[in-house]
C-alpha cells in the first residue's frame, strides 16, 4: 500500500513539473518571437538609413569629380592663355619704333600676364583642395534601359497576357508598387516582382528608387499602346 501511494505522489510531482516546464518554454517562446520582431524591426530601418547615405555618397562623388574636370579645364584654359599672351608681347617687344598706343598696349599685356599668374596659383590652390577629397566608390548600374523602338508593330505581341495585365494596372494607378499591383492581380509577391523587373529590364516601365518599396510607372509611349490595346484588343492579335 506504501509502495501504491509513494507512486502516486512522484507522479503527481512529476505531473506538476511537467505542467510547470511546459509553461515556462510558452513564456519563453512568447519572448523570443516579440524580440525577433524588434530586430526585424530594426534591421529595416537601419537598411534604408544604409541605402540613404550611399545615395548621399555617391552624388557627392559626382559633384567633387564635376567640380575637379572644371577645375582642370579652367586651368587648362589658363595655362594657354598664358602662353598665348607671351608670344603676343614678345611679337610687340620686337617693333622698334613703338608708338604711345604700343607702349600702352604692353604695358596691358604685362598686367594681363600677372592677373593670369595670379588666377593660375588660384587654381591650382582650388585643386590641391579637390584632390585631398577622400575618394568615393560609386556603383553605378550595370545595365541602362534601352528605349523601345515604338515603330516596331510587335510591342504588344511580345508581351504575355500577364504582362499586359501588369501594364493596364500601372497605367490605371499612374504608379504603382509591387504589393499595389500583386493586390489588385491576384499575383504572389514574387511573381508579381520578377515579372515587374523583366518589364524594367526591357524598357517598358521606368522605376523609381527614391523610396521603398520601388514605385513603377509605365512609359508614355507604351502607355499609349496599353490604352489602345485596352480599347481595341483585336488590333494587336498574336
Amino acid at each position: 500500500m506504501e509502495l501504491i501511494f509513494t507512486s502516486m505522489v512522484l507522479l503527481a510531482l512529476i505531473l506538476v513539473a511537467s505542467f510547470l516546464f511546459v509553461k515556462r518554454i510558452k513564456a519563453a517562446q512568447i519572448e523570443y518571437e516579440n524580440a525577433k520582431e524588434s530586430v526585424q524591426n530594426i534591421t529595416f530601418g537601419f537598411s534604408r538609413q544604409v541605402i540613404k547615405l550611399e545615395q548621399e555618397l555617391g552624388n557627392s562623388k559626382i559633384e567633387a569629380t564635376t567640380a575637379k574636370i572644371a577645375a582642370s579645364e579652367a586651368y587648362k584654359n589658363s595655362v594657354e592663355t598664358k602662353e598665348t599672351t607671351l608670344k603676343a608681347l614678345e611679337s610687340v617687344k620686337t617693333i622698334q619704333n613703338q608708338t604711345d598706343t604700343d607702349r600702352n598696349l604692353i604695358k596691358n599685356l604685362e598686367t594681363r600676364i600677372d592677373n593670369t599668374d595670379v588666377e593660375l596659383d588660384s587654381l591650382k590652390k582650388e585643386l590641391q583642395k579637390l584632390s585631398s577629397v577622400p575618394k568615393t566608390r560609386v556603383n553605378l548600374p550595370q545595365q541602362i534601359p534601352v528605349a523601345i523602338p515604338v515603330q516596331q508593330e510587335n510591342i504588344i505581341d511580345r508581351l504575355t497576357d500577364t504582362e499586359i495585365n501588369i501594364l493596364q494596372k500601372i497605367a490605371d494607378l499612374n504608379e504603382g508598387t509591387v504589393p499595389e499591383i500583386k493586390e489588385h492581380l491576384g499575383l504572389t509577391r514574387e511573381h508579381t516582382a520578377r515579372m515587374l523587373k523583366k518589364l524594367y529590364e526591357t524598357g517598358y516601365v521606368d522605376r523609381s528608387t527614391n523610396s521603398m518599396p520601388y514605385r513603377y510607372t509605365v512609359r508614355k509611349e507604351i502607355r499609349d499602346l496599353i490604352i489602345i490595346h485596352k480599347e481595341n484588343p483585336n488590333l494587336f492579335e498574336k
